[in-house]
């Protein structure tokens, strides 16, 4: 199986449609139809604000863990990593508004990439924590694992984003209507 094989293969992930009625039917009343939901959806300027806002926190976390193996930099390290962490909430809420407009196959795609950035964030913060002691070995670790989720992540709202998941086959759309 390749690469794309696989990253299609995450729109076939029909036991989480359970979790995504459950989580769209807390979002949807909450973001459909509101300003909020417009705001976050980024309508103000005419497309989606969540690519744009994950740049500062992936930007963030790259530069802590180029800064780790350059060495010798651990405070500007846990700085970068605290405005990553400072960045996600602000990325997380537009992702779920854009999610909540989606249907069946891009949702499921969608769950699995929060769940990987969701890993990230925790591994960062993990870190984060660590270097507050101490910068060693296990900080550096848990910030390269966060952007390797991140990484990876990010690899699956890319085919979220520019896949052609758009429409879903009917046996879907009758099984959510």
């Amino acid at each position: 199986m390749n690469l794309k094989q696989a990253l299609d293969s995450l729109e076939s992930a029909s036991f989480l449609d359970g979790t995504s009625k459950a989580i769209n039917g807390v979002l949807a009343p909450a973001l459909d139809d509101t300003a909020v939901g417009s705001a976050l959806r980024g309508r103000w300027i005419g497309h989606p604000i969540h690519p744009a806002l994950v740049n500062v926190t992936i930007g963030s976390w790259t530069s802590a863990v180029t800064l780790d193996l350059i060495g010798r930099h651990s405070s500007a390290s846990k700085l970068v990593i605290s405005v990553g962490l400072a960045s996600a909430p602000a990325a997380i809420a537009t992702g779920w508004a854009d999610w909540s407009t989606m249907n069946t196959r891009q949702r499921r795609v969608g769950m699995i990439h929060a769940a990987s950035n969701a890993t990230g964030v925790f591994l960062f913060l993990g870190s984060y924590l660590r270097r507050r002691k101490q910068t060693d070995g296990t900080a550096k670790v848990l910030a390269a694992a966060g952007l390797a989720a991140a990484s990876v992540g990010g690899l699956i709202g890319g085919h979220l984003a520019y896949s052609s998941i758009d429409s879903e086959p009917a046996s879907e759309a009758q099984h959510r209507a």
